[in-house]
């Protein structure tokens, strides 16, 4: 027995009447389409095809479609222009969200009622933690003698008459600070 394959019908998608945010209308028409069908593709294999064929971008071979649609994915002003549709649309499924949230709150035998009281408590009412650091220097008995040393070695040039201002510096003279527990 062979299954018939279904075709699913291409149509171009249409610019919206949508006002269009900086990132999108930074680009050509077909990069609008493509982003737009990107949100589209009935599949998430495969959406990048999809996508460049619906946009308009002509081939009869899909392995070219797959080649522009990963050209296109990386491009960064179509990135950014996907992050900002994306955005949009989390941002109109927010009260979907909420209605959503309030249905499985309205019934404490839900399954997931624990798991949604979690949600809204942690949004509502965010636990907060302090945190103390002390940072205490305590010099060490060889960071005191190598200090003294140095202090030493200045007396002693200025004793035999050498300007300390014009001495080369000392070689390996900087103590190393030890990290404190």
């Amino acid at each position: 027995m062979t299954t018939a394959k279904r075709h699913r019908s291409v149509t171009a998608i249409e610019p919206t009447d949508a006002v269009l945010g900086p990132a999108m209308a930074a680009l050509t028409d077909k990069q609008q389409a493509f982003v737009r069908a990107l949100f589209e593709a009935p599949k998430t294999h495969g959406a990048g095809t999809f996508a460049a064929k619906m946009a308009g971008y002509s081939s009869s071979s899909r392995s070219v479609l797959a080649s522009i649609a990963y050209q296109l994915n990386g491009d960064p002003r179509v990135q950014l222009a996907i992050a900002e549709v994306s955005q949009q649309y989390l941002t109109t499924l927010g009260p979907l969200a909420v209605r959503a949230l309030k249905k499985v709150l309205g019934q404490p035998s839900h399954r997931d009622f624990g798991r949604a009281i979690g949600i809204v408590m942690d949004r509502v009412a965010p636990q907060n933690s302090t945190h103390i650091v002390k940072v205490q220097h305590d010099a060490t008995p060889a960071l005191r003698a190598t200090a003294d040393v140095i202090a030493r070695i200045e007396v002693l040039a200025r004793a035999a008459g050498l300007d300390v201002a014009k001495m080369p510096p000392l070689i390996d003279v900087t103590p190393m600070k030890e990290s404190a527990a």
